[in-house]
């Protein structure tokens, strides 16, 4: 009898450890994405139903938060949703969260990568056939996105002062997307932001919403690159940027390649979030990833090879660069 209860109390003991472990494997992970309505957030929904659907060891709960900075700010004066936070952020911001530049008051610690979800690339564009060169927008007004804008304004301003030094020759106002390409269709303006994003992998673009509209104008849009060289010489000065090539034919009327940057739009999480949790997150996504088309246009252009495109290894979150190596996308 006494045989019994032991072997009773054995069972019960094994069991409840068995449930335990499940339980800390099952991990439960917050996402944080941006405002409503946004292809962050968007994309940012689709990964919590593409984990459910596929995988029985981590719980993803997405929610819209006012934006990606905002999201590091949160992070940082509540360090204790580190643990099990992704969010939605960019290399860009993370730039500038790392050098404590505005928006960020502060310098913060560095996000490690767990997937891009798209790649931002923007350039001038112009109707006026002389202006060719950055040398040509000499004294002339360019219009680009608002302030705070990374991709549209804060990272296109530091091309122009690094890459081009042009800084003090140029008129640059901050207007917003939208209003840069009204701007430039009123001639109010001799150039504007425009882009898009892309697949650096496979080279597949989508032009922006205000791109289409001035591709749209019915006269011929002429196309001001930043130049390989420019891009370069703003990374040489501590800006975090990639250079990429749109390719010619990318979209219509594009008719020689664009030599720019990329700004990787990523979920990321602070080095405190649990490493299974980040290896079962990168590992559904990576093995999923063709699922993301079905819940938004943009979701078509992300690829594996192309999730872990502008991060060193280093900056890569340990948990997903083991899902990376073993899916070969990063040796």
């Amino acid at each position: 009898m006494r045989k019994q209860l032991i072997a009773i109390s054995t069972a019960a003991i094994l069991t409840v450890g068995s449930l335990a472990a499940h339980a800390q494997e099952n991990a439960n992970v917050s996402l944080i994405t941006a405002p409503f309505g946004t292809g962050s957030y968007v994309l940012g929904n689709a990964v919590e139903k593409i984990i459910a659907k596929h995988s029985s060891d981590v719980q993803v709960t997405s929610s819209e938060t006012p934006g990606l900075v905002y999201n590091a700010k949160l992070l940082n004066k509540e360090p204790e949703k580190k643990k099990n936070t992704i969010m939605a952020f960019t290399t860009g911001i993370n730039y500038l969260a790392t050098s404590g530049q505005k928006p960020f008051s502060q310098k913060m610690p560095a996000v490690k990568l767990i997937a891009n979800y798209l790649l931002g690339s923007v350039w001038l564009a112009t109707f006026d056939p002389n202006i060719k060169t950055p040398s040509d927008l000499e004294g002339k007004t360019i219009a680009l996105g608002k302030a705070p804008q990374i991709l549209w304004t804060v990272e296109p301003m530091h091309i122009i002062k690094h890459g081009w030094g042009m800084a003090d020759k140029i008129n640059i106002e901050s207007l917003g997307t939208k209003a840069a390409a009204q701007a430039l269709l009123d001639g109010r303006v001799d150039a504007a932001i425009i882009g898009g994003y892309s697949n650096a992998v496979t080279g597949e673009f989508k032009p922006s919403p205000q791109t289409v509209e001035l591709l749209a104008a019915g006269k011929p849009l002429y196309h001001v690159a930043w130049g390989k060289d420019a891009v370069q010489k703003t990374k040489d000065a501590g800006v975090v940027m990639s250079h990429i090539t749109v390719k010619s034919g990318s979209f219509p009327g594009l008719e020689s390649n664009i030599e720019g940057f990329f700004d990787a739009i990523a979920w990321v999480a602070y080095p405190e979030l649990d490493e299974s949790a980040a290896y079962q997150v990168t590992k559904t996504l990576i093995e999923n990833v063709g699922e993301f088309g079905e819940y938004h246009a943009l979701g078509k252009l992300m690829s594996a090879n192309s999730m872990a495109a502008g991060w060193a290894v280093d900056d890569i979150h340990p948990g997903a660069l083991r899902a990376y190596r073993e899916a070969g996308v990063v040796k």
